[in-house]
C-alpha cells in the first residue's frame, strides 16, 4: 500500500486553493482569452471584407446611374458583370469565415477542456477524499501516489498546450475579390469612354 500524506485543515485550504483553484481559473483564463482574440479576429476579417464588398456595390450602382453616357455597352456588361461576381465571392467567403470561426472555437474549447481533463480526474480523488475524511472530521489523509500522478499531469498540461494540430492552408479569396473588383471596375470606367478605332 502507498504512503499518506496528512495535510491540516490549513494546509488542506492551501493545497486545493494552488492545485484546485488556481487551474479551474487557468482553464477558465484560457478559455475566454481564446474567446477574446478569435472575436478580434473574426471581427476584424469580417469588418475588411464586409467594407470592400460595400464599395464593390456602390461602384457597380454608380454605372448603372450613369448608363445613359455608356459608349461601349459590351464593356459595360463586362465590368458589372465582375462586379457582381466580387460581390457574391465576397458574400460566401463571409458566410464561409462565419463558419470556419464557430468550427475552430469549438474545437479549441474542445481541446483544453480535454486537456484539463484528465487532471481534474486525478485532482477529483483526492477532493473527494478529503472531503470525507473532513466530513468525518479526520485529518485529510492523500495517498503519496494520487500526490504524484496529480504532480504528473500538472507536468503534461504544458506539454500538451504546445501539441497543437497543424493548421490546414485555406484558400484567400482576398487577393481574388480585389482582382475580379479591379478588372470590374476598369471595364465599367472603360465603358464610359469612346475609343476611337479606325
Amino acid at each position: 500500500m502507498s504512503e499518506e500524506i496528512k495535510l491540516s485543515s490549513k494546509n488542506w485550504d492551501k493545497f486545493y486553493e494552488s492545485q484546485g483553484s488556481q487551474f479551474f481559473q487557468l482553464e477558465r483564463k484560457i478559455l475566454k482569452d481564446h474567446g477574446k482574440n478569435q472575436k478580434t479576429l473574426f471581427y476584424k476579417i469580417l469588418n475588411s471584407t464586409t467594407k470592400l464588398i460595400q464599395v464593390v456595390g456602390v461602384v457597380a450602382g454608380f454605372g448603372f446611374t450613369g448608363l445613359g453616357f455608356v459608349e461601349n455597352r459590351n464593356l459595360f456588361i463586362f465590368g458589372e458583370f465582375f462586379l457582381f461576381v466580387t460581390i457574391f465571392v465576397g458574400l460566401l467567403w463571409i458566410q464561409k469565415i462565419y463558419r470556419l470561426n464557430i468550427n475552430s472555437s469549438d474545437k479549441e474549447v474542445v481541446r483544453v477542456k480535454s486537456i484539463f481533463k484528465d487532471r481534474y480526474s486525478v485532482f477529483k480523488k483526492i477532493y473527494d477524499k478529503a472531503f470525507s475524511d473532513i466530513k468525518n472530521g479526520e485529518t485529510v489523509t492523500v495517498s503519496s501516489s494520487l500526490m504524484d500522478d496529480l504532480l504528473k499531469k500538472n507536468n503534461e498540461l504544458m506539454e500538451k498546450f504546445t501539441d497543437k494540430e497543424p493548421e490546414q492552408k485555406d484558400w484567400d479569396p482576398l487577393l481574388v475579390l480585389m482582382i475580379l473588383f479591379i478588372v470590374g471596375g476598369g471595364g465599367l470606367l472603360a465603358s464610359f469612354v469612346h475609343f476611337c478605332i479606325k
